[in-house]
């Protein structure tokens, strides 16, 4: 019964905030985001450009690379071309997109588990502020600690740009994230540029509403049995090698959430 409640509860929430599919800006925040998924191999490093869009009402996060590909996707639909050599864009591996109602102050989370996007609301962090002072390139910056997923993550902001937002859900500074990570430096954020120009992005259309509890319990799942999971959600539309499968995923332990 209380499940039926909660999902009534996130089905009323998704119906609020989703009116707006589309998120505009006439300033883009680019952050360098560098991550790891192995705790046993802290030598792999992976890295992706992203992009934090916000305005008055609202902000998106979401991999810079992943909305350039969907643009140039769009772009060439729209002129006709309805073959894409997907080959040649490039490859992004950050799915996570979060996007933030101001007015409501509301927070979802958008996330997948291979082909299938799960969208779930997420709280807002509690920040400690600290003491402490230092230059990162241009910005004046002080610094501040939260805990995300059980691990503590600090954060440098700057007043000089005042917007209490940030890459991923590091959001409610009085001032722009600049650089945060956590205290293994598992997950980090700098910031490399901000430009005055347009850009918009829509929000995911065809997700599943639920938890962020369902959602882990889900990614769990797949990562138990990665090449059978991937058959049930893929079905015969893709050839794979269920050794290599495995394999790519079998050290994955790592998660920011």
């Amino acid at each position: 019964m209380k499940k039926q409640i909660l999902l009534v509860l996130i089905l009323a929430l998704f119906n609020n905030i989703l009116i707006a599919q589309k998120v505009n800006s006439e300033i883009a925040y680019f952050y360098k985001y560098s991550y790891h998924t192995d705790s046993t191999n802290i030598d792999k490093i992976n890295t992706e450009d992203t992009v934090l869009l916000t305005n008055s009402k609202e902000s998106l996060f979401c991999s810079y690379t992943k909305m350039k590909n969907d643009s140039t996707i769009l772009s060439n639909i729209q002129k006709g071309n309805m073959v894409i050599d997907y080959s040649v864009l490039p490859k992004s591996k950050v799915n996570q997109i979060v996007f933030v109602n101001k007015e409501k102050e509301n927070i979802i989370t958008y996330d997948k588990v291979i082909n299938v996007t799960f969208g779930f609301p997420v709280s807002q962090l509690e920040w400690t502020l600290g003491k402490e002072h230092k230059k990162i390139g241009e910005f004046d910056c002080q610094n501040a600690y939260c805990i995300l997923n059980g691990r503590k993550f600090e954060a440098w902001f700057t007043k000089s740009v005042p917007v209490n937002e940030g890459p991923y859900r590091f959001k409610g500074l009085p001032g722009l994230i600049v650089e945060v990570y956590d205290d293994k430096k598992f997950f980090y954020f700098i910031l490399n540029g901000i430009k005055k120009q347009t850009l918009s992005t829509e929000l995911p259309k065809n997700f599943i509403p639920t938890t962020i509890e369902n959602f882990k319990s889900k990614r769990q799942e797949f990562l138990n049995n990665p090449a059978g999971v991937t058959k049930v959600y893929m079905g015969d539309r893709i050839k794979i090698d269920p050794q290599v499968v495995n394999n790519n995923f079998k050290n994955y332990n790592l998660f920011l959430d």
